[in-house]
């Protein structure tokens, strides 16, 4: 018995890192199992003064057919985090994105988001867009800070001083854009595209 017992104090690291290891490969044959594909759901990243988003039920009821959920991960910009959030979490699974216009920056608009072709501009509703500097329109204006008028009312914008333009964006990497920027790439994947107008309508 003293034998087995030094045995296994011995060697108790060696065992304490075959369970771990046991441990980490079934959650991730668990999710690789359960995951939703990412064709079949639309991600919306909002960074606002709050940290949830109580419409998220009538999203996923008025959801297009071929998506199996609509997903909603709403940060607060006052979170030390936030930046981590917004890169993981937006701009690397994110379709839709709700930001402050403290987060978006001319110069990196092409890399990031999605232009909103013209033939779109007439289909969202919006308060204006974000446009580049070569008249490019990247985003939809959701928030007026100094008419105070929103087109989502749910959101929290800030107040006084902390209160800014907001808009909503669609990621460049999103699969569900359709013909969004480029009319040759229409599809059935419009997915990002009725969720916004969803939104807009909430």
């Amino acid at each position: 018995m003293k034998n087995v017992l030094h045995r296994i104090g011995k060697d108790i690291w060696a065992y304490v890192a075959c369970i771990f290891i046991a441990i980490m490969l079934w959650g991730w044959i668990f999710n690789l199992l359960t995951q939703i594909k990412t064709e079949e759901k639309v991600s919306v990243f909002i960074g606002s003064y709050t940290t949830g988003f109580e419409k998220t039920n009538e999203l996923n009821e008025n959801r297009p057919e071929y998506l199996k959920v609509v997903e909603v991960n709403a940060y607060s910009v006052n979170d030390g985090m936030f930046n981590t959030f917004l890169s993981v979490f937006g701009y690397e699974v994110g379709d839709i994105l709700i930001l402050p216009e403290r987060y978006i920056r001319k110069e990196s608009c092409a890399g990031y988001f999605a232009e909103i072709s013209a033939t779109y501009q007439g289909v969202f509703e919006n308060l204006g867009y974000y446009t580049t500097d070569d008249g490019k329109a990247y985003g939809i204006k959701i928030h007026d800070k100094e008419t105070h008028q929103s087109a989502i009312d749910c959101i929290n914008y800030g107040q006084e001083d902390k209160e800014q333009n907001y808009y909503l964006l669609f990621n460049k990497k999103s699969v569900h854009l359709s013909d969004l920027s480029d009319e040759s790439k229409r599809s059935d994947m419009n997915g990002a595209i009725e969720i916004a107008k969803r939104l807009l309508a909430l």
